[in-house]
């Protein structure tokens, strides 16, 4: 008989570093002893420290698992059904994955055999108290941190900019450092001017008032300005602890928690400008009036190109320049006027890409698709049938036990649970195999002359549309991007999304698209 192998798994909370009086060296230690009473070699050793057992995400814990599952280890060694997991679903499918690699967990701390009903039902109970306990001590630390803020205490983490710490007693309080305050203020009033994140980041590096000694960045004055801190409030049950993810607005709780630099009404402002600039789709700024930002690049160095504007000659003027020129970087100045090469891309693309030739070889992808999609189904069908025979033979090997010992037949209520478990599993084949049955196969129909009047139709609207940003919603629909050269546009968009395997098509015009800097000024539109 071959020796048994385990594994030990320790972990502390983030609030206690030594949760339920045991340390992790504690918890090894024992782990070994538990081992040695089975009879099993410690192969490796996982700790967590400072993560909570409410989450799936530790990487040690997921490591210990994966490793068991690899190398077939015989016993997962944990201090306590909570150091396991203090989630009830979480616990359930680990161990599960666990169990069908011969895997058996085990705690140091109570004798539980879970292959036996009594034992499995002992640690069922053991773990919802644990998910019990875990949520209580979550909302009582929830409560306790409003609480503080309300008392116009900090609860720690990063400092906001802006802000520096006091101390009382034993506590601390936000108070405003003023030099960083005064570029706070600043950045809040040049947002309600109509200043983005980007000209407000330049204008405060040019002016060499810096963030903490390096340069400011857009996204960092957009956090700034984004942030609920510089009006005076303490934000809480802002993101869900398990998921990470944003809840609604309405979840949230707002505390009123100490000195804010810019006062309530002012930062309202900004979220309600800020609120009317978001993209809701496509690319580039959704406030210009041309139809290509967004989508340009320079084709000398690979930097975005962006709207630049001049005044001569009584008029306004429009350009794309190449934004490493405009920061001052080893690139050279490339004015564009806006309008004129706006209206050549659209004529190049519908002249090279939107053919009729290109919709007709769309339609013929379409009809390749609908055989793809027919084949794929019968696939799909295959492979439900036989994971559905899979279950129904392993549904059939357990009723031939049960029928053969009966009441008396070993590990019954690990039997029960398996046969629930098949039981699901098919019924959830089933469902699957009758949602395949009733999907609709794709059906194209058209004709040559309906592929001509599309394709007409198609340039017409492309063509005499009034708003810049439905075009430009439209083009990056399927444009990646469009890269500026000296006499030529290459142009890079989404094969999957306009048939042409090659995805990228070079475009040439007459103009020299690198001129003196004064040169080829024309009104903008």
């Amino acid at each position: 008989m071959s020796e048994k192998t385990a594994v030990i798994y320790a972990r502390v909370s983030t609030t206690r570093q030594a949760d339920d009086g045991l340390p992790v060296a504690g918890q090894i230690e024992r782990g070994h002893i538990k081992a040695s009473s089975l009879e099993a070699i410690v192969v490796r050793e996982f700790v967590d420290a400072g993560i909570s057992g409410r989450t799936d995400s530790r990487p040690a814990f997921q490591d210990a698992v994966a490793y068991c599952k690899a190398f077939q280890v015989d016993y997962f060694i944990c201090w306590s059904t909570s150091r396991f997991a203090r989630n009830k679903l979480d616990a359930a499918m680990h161990k599960r994955d666990l169990e069908r690699t011969g895997c058996r967990v085990v705690y140091v701390s109570v004798d539980i055999d879970n292959r036996t009903d009594s034992g499995w039902m002992t640690e069922s109970i053991l773990e919802i108290f644990d998910e019990h306990y875990s949520r209580q001590v979550s909302t009582d630390t929830l409560r306790s941190m409003m609480k503080n803020a309300r008392d116009g205490y900090f609860n720690g983490g990063r400092i906001p900019f802006g802000y520096r710490t006091v101390t009382e007693g034993k506590r601390k309080k936000l108070a405003i450092e003023p030099a960083d305050a005064e570029i706070v203020r600043d950045a809040f009033q040049w947002c309600a001017e109509g200043h983005g994140a980007k000209i407000i980041a330049m204008r405060l590096n040019e002016q060499g008032r810096l963030h903490r000694n390096a340069e400011w960045q857009k996204n960092t004055i957009g956090y700034i300005l984004k942030s609920w801190c510089y009006a005076g409030y303490t934000i809480f049950n802002r993101k869900n602890g398990l998921t990470g993810k944003e809840r609604p607005k309405e979840d949230w709780i707002m505390t009123d928690s100490h000195e804010g630099i810019v006062s309530k009404e002012v930062f309202m402002n900004v979220q309600n400008i800020l609120e009317g600039r978001a993209p809701t789709e496509g690319s580039g700024s959704p406030r210009s009036n041309f139809v290509f930002t967004g989508m340009l690049k320079c084709g000398i160095c690979g930097s975005a190109m962006q709207m630049e504007s001049a005044r001569g000659n009584g008029g306004k003027y429009r350009y794309y320049n190449c934004s490493a020129a405009l920061r001052g970087k080893n690139c050279k100045s490339r004015r564009i006027p806006a309008a004129e090469l706006d209206t050549w891309l659209i004529d190049s693309i519908m002249d090279r890409i939107l053919t009729r030739e290109r919709i007709e070889e769309f339609i013929n992808e379409l009809h390749d698709l609908t055989g793809e999609w027919v084949k794929g189904r019968a696939k799909r069908r295959q492979s439900i049938v036989a994971a559905m025979t899979d279950v129904e033979k392993r549904q059939k090997k357990l009723f031939e036990v049960l029928e053969l010992h009966g009441k008396d037949a070993p590990n019954l209520g690990d039997l029960t649970i398996r046969m629930r478990e098949l039981r699901s599993q098919r019924d959830d084949l089933e469902r699957s195999l009758i949602q395949l049955e009733e999907e609709e196969s794709p059906h194209i129909d058209v004709d040559q002359d309906q592929i001509k009047e599309m394709a007409e139709i198609l340039r017409e609207i492309v063509s005499t549309v009034e708003d810049p940003k439905k075009q430009r919603l439209f083009f990056a629909g399927f444009i990646n991007e469009i890269v500026l050269g000296d006499q030529e546009a290459r142009i890079v968009y989404d094969p999957g999304k306009i048939v042409n395997r090659t995805g990228t098509d070079v475009v040439h015009s007459k103009n020299n698209w690198l001129p003196d800097l004064d040169s080829n000024q024309g009104p903008a539109d």
